[in-house]
Parts: structure tokens; sequence; C-alpha cells
């Protein structure tokens, strides 16, 4: 399934999956992450699903399983990527001029 596809998938069951969504956030929450709102969370659990490109979840109850299966380490190790993506970004620029 094409990324574009899935991504729309994945918004038509966010309602549908909120209370999931919902349950995981408060999870976050109660482990330190008080500053994680629900759009900056749910753009995490969307790049999450489709990293996957071999055995993303097409349906909803494999969706819930795998939003349910995420950790705040899942979190941490995606703001530590994007941290050293964005420093390397910094880097190129600033020595490339």
């Amino acid at each position: 399934m094409p990324d574009e596809l899935y991504s729309n998938d994945l918004e038509k069951w966010r309602p549908i999956i909120k209370p999931f969504l919902d349950s995981k956030l408060d999870e976050f929450h109660l482990l330190g992450l008080n500053h994680l709102k629900m759009d900056e969370f749910w753009q995490f659990v969307k790049a999450s699903l489709e990293k996957k490109k071999e055995d993303r979840p097409g349906r909803l109850h494999e969706v819930v399983a795998a939003v349910m299966a995420l950790t705040v380490n899942d979190y941490m190790d995606k703001l530590r990527v994007d941290l050293f993506k964005s420093g390397a970004n910094e880097m190129d620029s600033t020595f490339l001029g």
C-alpha cells in the first residue's frame, strides 16, 4: 500500500482509536512526558506505523495493538534521531556555507 493511502487510512481511523490514543498519551504523561500534546503524539504514532514497510498494520485491531505497544523509549529514540538529523543538517550548512 502506498504511503499516502496508508496515511489517509490512519487519519480515518484516528477518531475510532481515540480512546486508545488517550490512554497511551496518559501513560506517557505519567512517565514524565507532560509536555507531549495529542497532535504531536499522533504524528509520532503515524510515523512509527508508516516506517514499518513490510509489516504495517492494515486492520484496525492491528493498528490499536501497534499503538498500545509503543513505549516512551520509542518516543525518546525518535527524538534522538531527529536531534542528530537536525544537528547534521546544521553542521552541513555551516561547513558547506
